[in-house]
C-alpha cells in the first residue's frame, strides 16, 4: 500500500519511529503525548475515533494491527465517516497452518505436518492460543472463547463486528480481492502490482496437507 501512500512499515506494521523514513517521519514524542491518543497501532475507543484518524492521517495514509489474542476492537467507531476499515479472512484450518504460529510453535513446526511433528502438531492443537484464534480475536469478550463450548453468544458478536467494517477480503483469493479494493477506492491496483508472491498458494488439499485425518477432524471440530 506504500504505493499509495505514506505507510509506517512493510504490511503498514512498522516499528513506531525506528522504521519511518525521511520522507514520511515519525511524529515527535510531544505531539504524540499532546494527541493523548497513543500509538497508532493501538484501536482508538468509540469517541476518540474522529481525533485518531485525524492526528495519524497527516502522518500516514494506511496503518494495520496484527494480534494474537483479545482484540478489544468493539469499542471503535468502525462507522466514522473519515475511517476505511480492511479486515482479512481465511480459512481457519488453513490460519492453523499457516506460518506466525502462536505460543512458540512457529519455532518447532514451521512447515506442514511430517510423520516426526505429528505429536508436535497434536501438542500445538490442544493449545489455549490456538483455540478459535480468530473468534478470540474479533469477539466481544476476552474469556468467550471455550472451544466447543463457545456460545451463539460469543460468535454473533465476532459477526456483528465484522458487519461494520468497510471491507472483508479473503485471502484465498488476496489478489483478485486486492484489485476490487482499488476499484472501489479508485486506486489502480492489478494482480501483477499486488505483492502475490508473499502469499503462498497451496496445491494439496487442507486435508492431504494435514497428513493426519484424526488431528484434521479435531482442529476442525
Amino acid at each position: 500500500m506504500s504505493k499509495f501512500g505514506p505507510t509506517h512499515g512493510f504490511a503498514c506494521m512498522g516499528k513506531g519511529k525506528n522504521n519511518a523514513t525521511v520522507e514520511h517521519p515519525w511524529p515527535s514524542e510531544e505531539a504524540i503525548q499532546s494527541s493523548h491518543l497513543g500509538s497508532v497501532g493501538k484501536t482508538p475507543s468509540y469517541n476518540e475515533t474522529g481525533a485518531w484518524v485525524k492526528f495519524w492521517r497527516s502522518y500516514f495514509h494506511f496503518t494495520s494491527s496484527e494480534y494474537t489474542g483479545f482484540g478489544d476492537l468493539h469499542r471503535t467507531n468502525w462507522e466514522y465517516e473519515n475511517l476505511v476499515s480492511m479486515i482479512v479472512m481465511r480459512d481457519p484450518l488453513e490460519r492453523f497452518l499457516a506460518g506466525g504460529k502462536c505460543g512458540g510453535f512457529q519455532a518447532r513446526i514451521g512447515n506442514d505436518p511430517t510423520e516426526d511433528t505429528q505429536d508436535t502438531y497434536w501438542e500445538y492443537a490442544n493449545s489455549d492460543c490456538a483455540d478459535n484464534y480468530a473468534l478470540r480475536v474479533l469477539a466481544n469478550e476476552s474469556d468467550c472463547v471455550q472451544g466447543e463450548d463457545a456460545s451463539v453468544a460469543c460468535l454473533e458478536s465476532a459477526k456483528k463486528l465484522l458487519s461494520r467494517f468497510t471491507f472483508i477480503l479473503d485471502q484465498t483469493c488476496l489478489s483478485d480481492s486486492m484489485v476490487a479494493l482499488g476499484y472501489a477506492l479508485n486506486l489502480t491496483i492489478t494482480t501483477s502490482s499486488f505483492e502475490g508472491r508473499l502469499h503462498k498458494q497451496h496445491t494439496p488439499s487442507l486435508r492431504d496437507r494435514f497428513g493426519n485425518d484424526t488431528l484434521y477432524e479435531h482442529v476442525k471440530r
